[in-house]
């Protein structure tokens, strides 16, 4: 008997039906190797949310000889939308006979089949059919058509090859969302002149001549902020729009509500001052560079274009309003101080202006907004807040430099991010990136007032130490000194607390003409 017995009969099986089979394939590939499937037209750009597009799909070469209707019986075309969140297709009203609407039970896609024996397209060497294409909501999706074996209701093999079509969908402009981008062009303009009136040119020199702080801020900003958002893009997110928007959030210049942050928190306010005002000037040339650089490795993973033109159009527009801000300052003092006296409540109204009335304008966000968006807009200002605390810590800089460099790097200039993406890319590109600065911008206060709130705490509490001034000279050290010199009188300093202060004060006048001293002898040096 054979060792193998009962099984020696599955592998005879298996020889005899492998060989059959990659000759069915052979003999099915060569036998629509004629068959071309196309899209009439070739691609849909920027078709309006709700509308409806009837579209042809065609095919040369495409006669049924006698071979194939033997082999294949129950040939049908499958249309089908890679996303039916995006777009949708359906049969066309036109025709007499209406295609299936069935559901994939591979894969579960939703599919619109037409049964090519069914519609009498068996006797004909070019045909055509046509279905509707509906746009559901703004995006970007493929209509994939092919031609498969109908009667093979377990693997539906496909006889020809699998052919796409691009579409993308854009959304109605409404009046509320065309009043905010109004809005926020003109809001972020006013900005720019009040961050013009607000530059102490005296201060950021000053601050320039030992640029420590400075170039920590610079490098936490504009080096370590892009590429942390290039890997969580890339982490995170297969579409490029997200990749796009997380980019170029990381790219914005710091700003915002850090100055604010950093004078609640009691850090040095001359150096975020001064650190804003480098990163927004250094933004005119750092964000194209990043864009241009790194930011092509995105583009050309999209098949984006680089809106070189209106990239360099909104620098020099930037730059427009900041200098009108600096005409000002030295010609319109008045003016100037007024400007600078609501620059932080500006600055407060237009984040929560984006918020608030953006998100009112621009509902369609929160259907963007899934956990991926969520988490990776905390992630990058937490990030920065870390590695800026960090890198301030390892250098050694005093506490206020540490808060300030800290905030500066993790608070973006979100604004400038979403008015960016809205008006230098195309839509509906522009739209879906923009959905990350405003996750961003989102979920950045809550570690500051997580932070704010426990440090109010402990001030309230008595746990933190109180800022008195303390004074070096020891009472009970200096009893047990005069002690020694009075031959054992040690209460010759008895009750001396007014001594104590009073020597105190001395040392605080001996250390202020010493100052004065070293600031005389600095000069003449």
């Amino acid at each position: 008997m054979c060792p193998l017995y009962p099984l020696h009969m599955v592998f005879l099986y298996l020889c005899l039906i492998v060989p059959l089979f990659f000759a069915v394939v052979q003999g099915s590939e060569e036998l629509f190797a004629g068959w071309n499937l196309k899209f009439h037209p070739g691609s849909v750009e920027k078709l309006l949310q709700f509308n409806s597009t009837q579209i042809e799909i065609a095919c040369e070469g495409c006669h049924l000889n006698p071979d194939i209707k033997r082999v294949f019986p129950n040939l049908e075309l499958v249309v089908s939308s890679q996303d039916d969140f995006v777009a949708s297709v359906s049969g066309s009203s036109d025709l007499e006979i209406q295609p299936e609407a069935v559901v994939n039970p591979l894969n579960q896609e939703k599919e619109v089949v037409f049964n090519l024996e069914r519609f009498g397209l068996e006797a004909q060497t070019n045909w055509s059919v046509a279905f509707n294409l509906s746009a559901n909501f703004l995006g970007f999706t493929s209509i994939r058509a092919k031609v498969r074996d109908g009667g093979n209701k377990l693997t539906l093999p496909a006889m020809t090859k699998t052919v796409e079509m691009d579409l993308s969908v854009v959304r109605k402009k409404t009046i509320q969302s065309k009043l905010f981008g109004y809005s926020v062009a003109l809001l972020i303009s006013i900005a720019y002149i009040n961050m013009g009136c607000a530059l102490d040119l005296s201060v950021v020199k000053e601050s320039l001549k030992r640029p420590v702080g400075p170039a920590i801020g610079f490098l936490c900003q504009f080096m370590i902020m892009p590429l942390i958002s290039f890997f969580l893009g890339y982490s995170f997110y297969d579409d490029i729009p997200m990749r796009l928007g997380l980019f170029v959030t990381g790219v914005s210049p710091g700003g915002g509500a850090s100055n604010i942050w950093t004078l609640m928190f009691g850090g040095n306010l001359n150096l975020s001052v001064t650190m804003t005002a480098i990163s927004t000037f250094a933004a005119l040339f750092m964000m194209p560079l990043w864009l241009f650089t790194l930011g092509r490795v995105i583009f050309s993973d999209g098949n984006i274009i680089i809106p070189y033109h209106k990239i360099f159009t909104y620098a020099f527009c930037v730059v427009v309003p900041l200098s009108i801000g600096l005409l000002i300052s030295r010609y319109l003092p008045r003016v100037s101080k007024f400007l600078v006296r609501i620059l932080k409540p500006m600055a407060l109204f237009l984040i929560m202006f984006i918020l608030i009335f953006g998100v009112w304008a621009n509902f369609y966000m929160f259907k963007l907004m899934t956990w991926k968006v969520w988490l990776t807009g905390m992630g990058l200002p937490w990030l920065g807040f870390a590695f800026g605390c960090s890198i301030a810590r390892l250098t050694r800089r005093p506490v206020e430099d540490v808060i300030a460099i800290a905030i500066e790097t993790g608070v973006q200039n979100t604004g400038i991010s979403i008015f960016i993406l809205w008006f230098t890319f195309e839509h509906p590109l522009g739209d879906i990136a923009a959905v990350v600065p405003v996750a961003a911008a989102t979920m950045t206060p809550f570690p500051l007032l997580a932070a704010l709130i426990m440090v109010k705490a402990k001030h309230w509490m008595g746990i933190q130490a109180k800022d008195e001034p303390t004074c070096p000279f020891n009472l009970q050290n200096l009893e047990e000194e005069a002690a020694a010199v009075a031959g054992g009188h040690k209460d010759i300093f008895k009750g001396s607390e007014s001594n104590q202060k009073l020597m105190c004060s001395y040392q605080d006048e001996d250390e202020e003409n010493d100052d004065v001293q070293k600031q005389v002898i600095s000069e003449k040096a």
